[in-house]
């Protein structure tokens, strides 16, 4: 493992401005897209990450990979005009969560570390038998039937909650979904020692806890734009609380499955936000 100091001069091109990494969705542009970009064509055969706030991004041909080889969901971010696939999972150990990688695929990695105002600390692996061939094989037509495949699930989805809405149980799958995620939240909760569970535990329930009754009081609000707005909020709380999950010590957590039931959720409270402001 090597680590290299950027110059003055990367770090001024490579520098970035800090966002909210898991919730940037198509419509926005994403300009950590185009310093992964330049990365890749100083490294190639590399696995690009670049930090984000908490959270590692890869993009396009390493998000396709880590898709594939780890099974972490893939996101469709950017504009219509310039879209991009997407991985991120936590920083922190990023060693750990890669080293399989290079150990099994003999895929070498870049990860960029820091932020705009810290600047930024490239780590390399060096990996004499890497195979660059491993991500080549990633063709620009595999990542652009990717990105059709995601946008059509977005398009799916939409008219999804369109109908979710205008149906008369428009509440169920909303409400089906955050109870499993209050069921498997809640199992966590029972095994974590004392401490954690009257601390981290007790914030899980709390924002559980306004979750399961908001999706309960649903289908009788009368101003379900405001309800659904407040709920957005706490979904949004509940995956900052779930990133926290891996960097707690004694903490065995299900990261990447609670995860994803909770951005399922929000994507729901997302598109029938949405779907109501289109409303005439």
């Amino acid at each position: 493992m090597t680590t290299q100091h950027p110059t003055q001069e990367e770090l001024t091109q490579f520098s970035i401005r800090a966002f909210k990494g898991i919730d940037v969705g198509l419509g926005q542009a994403d300009p950590i897209a185009d310093i992964a970009a330049r990365l890749e064509e100083r490294y190639p055969g590399h696995l690009i990450l670049v930090q984000v706030g908490k959270f590692l991004h890869g993009y396009d041909r390493a998000a396709y990979a880590i898709n594939i080889l780890k099974q972490y969901r893939l996101k469709l971010v950017g504009t219509a005009a310039d879209p991009h696939l997407r991985v991120g999972f936590p920083a922190g150990n990023f060693k750990r969560r890669l080293w399989t990688m290079v150990a099994d695929f003999g895929i070498p990695y870049v990860v960029a570390l820091g932020s705009q105002e810290s600047g930024r600390t490239l780590y390399t692996s060096s990996q004499p038998s890497g195979h660059a061939d491993v991500l080549s094989a990633v063709s620009p037509q595999a990542i652009q039937e990717a990105i059709t495949d995601l946008r059509q699930r977005g398009e799916l989805n939409k008219a999804a909650a369109k109908q979710l809405l205008e149906n008369a149980d428009h509440g169920f799958q909303l409400k089906a979904q955050a109870l499993e995620l209050d069921t498997q939240l809640l199992q966590d909760i029972l095994k974590m020692s004392r401490d954690l569970r009257s601390t981290y535990g007790e914030n899980l329930r709390q924002c559980t806890a306004r979750i399961t009754r908001a999706v309960m009081t649903y289908g009788l609000e009368e101003n379900k734009a405001a309800l659904l707005r407040h709920l957005s909020a706490d979904v949004d709380l509940l995956k900052h609380y779930i990133a926290q999950a891996p960097r707690l010590n004694g903490l065995k957590f299900a990261f990447e499955h609670r995860a994803g039931l909770a951005v399922e959720l929000g994507r729901l409270v997302g598109g029938l936000l949405r779907s109501l402001q289109v409303q005439p």
